[in-house]
C-alpha cells in the first residue's frame, strides 16, 4: 500500500509537468517523448533477455490490451488539460477508482469486504465534495477525462492478472512500447520544435513516470485491486498542492 501511495504521488508530480506542456505542444508528441525515455531506461536494465521474454510471454494479448488502454487514458486525459484544471481533472479522474472495485469484484473475484467498500465510499465522497459537481457543465473535456478514468480501471484489473506471471520491467517497457509505435504515427505529423525547457520537462515526466509505473506494478503484486484502487485517493492532495504551485 506503501508503494501504491508513492506511485500516485509520484503520477502527481508527472501530472504537473504534462500540464505545463499541453499548452504548448500536442499531447501525442509529449507522450512519445516521455516513451522514449523509459523505453531506453528500460532497455539499459533488461537488455536483450527482458525483450525476448515479452516476445515468448502467453500474456502477450493481455499486455497489448492493457498497453492500449492506458494508451487511450492518458490521450484522453491529457487533452482535456487545455480546458480543466489540475485539480478538476483529478478530481474527475478519481470515479476510477469506484469502477476498479466493481470490476475487480467480477473479474477478479476478489472479495467486497465492509473496509474496502468504506473506504471507496469515503474516498469518493470526499472527491464529490472536492469536485462540486454543481459548478460542472458536462463538457468534452470532461466526458474525455471520465472516459479515461473507465480505461484505466480496467488497466488495472488487466495488469494485476498479468503481474502474477510478467516481470514489473517487462511490463513497463511493453507498455511504453506500444505508446512509443502508436504516438509515434500520430505526433509525426504534428511535430512542433521544442525548446531546451520543454525536452527538460519531457524528460523529467519520462523519469518520473517510468518510476511511478514501476513501483506500481509491483504495489500490484501484494495488493488486491479493489485496495490499491482505494489509496489513489491519496494523490488528490497532491494535485491541488501542484496545481497551485505550477
Amino acid at each position: 500500500m506503501a508503494l501504491g501511495i508513492a506511485a500516485y504521488s509520484l503520477f502527481s508530480l508527472h501530472d504537473a509537468m504534462i500540464k505545463q506542456l499541453v499548452f504548448t505542444l500536442p499531447a501525442a508528441q509529449i507522450l512519445f517523448v516521455r516513451a522514449v525515455v523509459i523505453l531506453g531506461i528500460c532497455l539499459a536494465l533488461g537488455r536483450k533477455k527482458m525483450v525476448v521474454d515479452l516476445w515468448q510471454s502467453p500474456n502477450r494479448m493481455l499486455i497489448l490490451g492493457r498497453g492500449l488502454l492506458t494508451l487511450a487514458a492518458w490521450v484522453m486525459y491529457y487533452s482535456a488539460g487545455r480546458e480543466l484544471q489540475l485539480a478538476e481533472m483529478t478530481t474527475l479522474y478519481y470515479f476510477a477508482p469506484v469502477l476498479t472495485t466493481i470490476l475487480a469484484v467480477i473479474f477478479l473475484k476478489e472479495q467486497m469486504t465492509l473496509a474496502r467498500v468504506g473506504g471507496v465510499s469515503i474516498g469518493f465522497f470526499g472527491v464529490i465534495v472536492a469536485a462540486n459537481p454543481s459548478g460542472f457543465t458536462l463538457s468534452l473535456p470532461i466526458i474525455g477525462v471520465l472516459g479515461a478514468a473507465l480505461c484505466w480501471a480496467i488497466a488495472m484489473i488487466l495488469m494485476r492478472t498479468i503481474s502474477k506471471s510478467e516481470s514489473t520491467l517487462t511490463q513497463v517497457f511493453a507498455q511504453n512500447g506500444i505508446h512509443f509505435i502508436f504516438m509515434g504515427f500520430v505526433a509525426l505529423p504534428l511535430w512542433q520544435g521544442m525548446s531546451w525547457v520543454e525536452i527538460a520537462l519531457c524528460v523529467a515526466a519520462g523519469l518520473v513516470g517510468g518510476y511511478a509505473q514501476y513501483i506500481l506494478v509491483e504495489a500490484a503484486r501484494s495488493v488486491p485491486a479493489s485496495v490499491l484502487g482505494t489509496v489513489e485517493y491519496g494523490a488528490l492532495i497532491w494535485s491541488f498542492i501542484f496545481g497551485y504551485l505550477f
